[in-house]
């Protein structure tokens, strides 16, 4: 089966279902080509570490928890500044940041963790490791994993010397995606949709329940995040658009 009749075969069904399934889809400003290193393009610390941010508190949560609090995030995360998140202590983040969350109902699960392991992420944003600012971590990322945005999520994801605290591959490709590569997401939707089209083979996966997803590898992550470009670009669309419709 082609991968344009498999992108037609899946969503068929959404029109049917709900029918305002098209607005739903979360396209956020990814393009091809984009890159935000140079010009009017070049991103501020507070922009790199933002996004991080809302990757990294997205995760075992629904985006729309993560947008009702949306307007409010530049709070907890002292206006997004990780010079001065990094500066905070192990208990001002569980007196302060971890509350925020829990009186706002939007503090998931692992959460309180993840916020201290932010704080090392913000050291490195902040150039008070070996890089000068969040836009030269990611330029030298970038340029290590030969221009690619899935290369680039999967260095800051995984790769020894590289890898952010708290981030895996997926979240990685989260905040990458906020940033505005275009990219895809490896989580557990993409990966059982990747799978049962069999697009990519996973060595683990004992489909216990309908929707139970492949235990994949970071290679498999990878197959997956390059499938969905290539299904995405067979049909003419961006690959952060295919994601978010899977």
């Amino acid at each position: 089966m082609a991968t344009s009749s498999v992108a037609a075969s899946y969503t068929t069904p959404r029109d049917t279902t709900r029918a305002d399934w098209r607005e739903m889809v979360d396209t956020p400003r990814s393009q091809a080509g984009f890159c935000p290193f140079r010009g009017s393009d070049a991103l501020p610390n507070e922009a790199v570490f933002e996004a991080f941010a809302i990757a990294l508190i997205s995760a075992n949560t629904r985006w729309g928890g993560i947008a009702r609090i949306r307007s409010d995030l530049h709070e907890p995360f002292e206006d997004f500044s990780p010079t001065r998140y990094a500066a905070m202590s192990d208990n001002a983040i569980r007196e302060t940041v971890w509350p925020w969350f829990r009186e706002r109902r939007a503090a998931s699960a692992g959460l309180d963790k993840r916020l201290l392991s932010l704080r090392q992420t913000a050291a490195v944003l902040a150039g008070l490791d070996m890089y000068r600012s969040a836009r030269h971590f990611l330029e030298a990322a970038y340029a290590e994993a030969g221009g690619s945005p899935e290369g680039l999520a999967m260095l800051i994801g995984g790769s020894p010397g590289w890898k952010l605290p708290g981030f895996g591959i997926p979240l990685a490709a989260e905040a990458l995606r906020l940033l505005g590569f275009d990219l895809c997401k490896p989580d557990r939707h993409v990966l059982r949709a990747m799978g049962s089209w069999r697009l990519v083979r996973f060595a683990r996966w004992d489909r216990k329940g309908k929707f139970t997803a492949p235990q994949a590898r970071p290679s498999e992550m990878l197959e997956a995040m390059l499938a969905v470009r290539g299904l995405a670009e067979a049909n003419g669309l961006g690959v952060s658009y295919a994601n978010s419709v899977i």
